[in-house]
């Protein structure tokens, strides 16, 4: 069983060398690489190592030359778009200059003092929204009625902010 092992793996090492033989012949240092068979033998190959960090090399160069092109893309299409956005804030800003100068300065507002009664201020504020209301309905031709107004607690929040805040404040 021994000798039939031991010409076997003569046998193995004439073909591989004969194989490395053609591969180099043929000018590649990489196929001369892979016809050596096994592991241990490419790994024992004196160009085995340089090939390796040959291709190490060139594969971090292409990484960081393509992350290179990246930010340059990034940083040209930022400098385009403040450019677009400096444009359109002149041209609004000209804009709002012309309305400015062509329209009179509008009377100011006469102040009026603030009610000393919550009561008052409440009722003036229910014949605010009533007006509005009635201005409204006449440019719809239908006409609403307020039958009830509650005063709403400003520390009660809406279904929807309640669910809101269990979702990001539970527990993981």
């Amino acid at each position: 069983m021994n000798i039939a092992y031991s010409i076997l793996s003569a046998a193995a090492t004439v073909e591989s060398a004969a194989s490395a033989a053609e591969a180099e012949a043929s000018g590649g240092i990489i196929d001369r690489i892979q016809a050596l068979g096994t592991a241990s033998e490419q790994i024992k190959d004196p160009d085995y190592w340089g090939s390796v960090g040959i291709i190490t090399v060139t594969g971090i160069l292409i990484v960081f030359f393509i992350l290179a092109l990246l930010i340059f893309f990034f940083w040209l299409m930022g400098t385009i778009f403040k450019g677009v956005d400096k444009r359109k804030n002149a041209k609004a800003e000209a804009a709002k200059a012309a309305k400015a100068a062509a329209a009179p300065a509008p009377a100011p507002a006469p102040v009026e003092e603030a009610a000393e009664d919550d009561a008052d201020s409440d009722e003036e504020i229910m014949a605010v929204i009533s007006a509005a209301i009635a201005a409204y309905a006449e440019e719809e031709g239908t006409s609403y009625t307020i039958r009830n107004v509650k005063r709403r607690d400003s520390r009660v929040r809406s279904a929807w902010s309640i669910a809101g805040i269990g979702e990001n404040t539970r527990p993981f």
